[in-house]
């Protein structure tokens, strides 16, 4: 008996990206997945998720970003034309990760120290 012919069906914008994601040279990549019209990047303390949306003719690329550091969660959204094929979308994606990687940098060399680094201070002086 032959194997068995399964339906397999794929859906949602982020699928085709995948394969350009993989050429792309993102430093520091640990995982990649895309999912329906959702893409997760993640990099060694950074995870990047990226939600992909047809608006009035247009694709927009909306990023919610999340580290494990000092960085503070951000969001921002790209917009471009609706005929954009996978590898241009896969190129604007990695050139934001690119960026964020390179603006995330200092604070990986030099995280913050003091009150904004979330460890309280020692109490010293009179009424501690």
């Amino acid at each position: 008996m032959g194997p068995v012919v399964r339906p397999f069906v794929v859906r949602g914008r982020a699928v085709p990206l995948a394969r350009y994601l993989a050429e792309e040279d993102i430093e520091g990549l640990v995982a990649c997945s895309c999912i329906g019209n959702e893409v997760t990047i993640d990099l060694a303390d950074t995870r990047i998720l990226v939600t992909l949306a047809e608006v009035n003719g247009m694709v927009r690329l909306n990023f919610d970003m999340v580290q494990d550091g000092p960085a503070k969660a951000r969001s921002w959204s790209r917009r471009l034309p609706a005929g954009s094929g996978p590898g241009e979308l896969a190129g604007r994606i990695a050139l934001d990760v690119r960026t964020l990687a390179r603006e995330l940098a200092p604070l990986r060399r030099n995280p913050p120290r003091g009150p904004e680094s979330g460890v309280p201070r020692p109490r010293t002086g009179p009424g501690s």
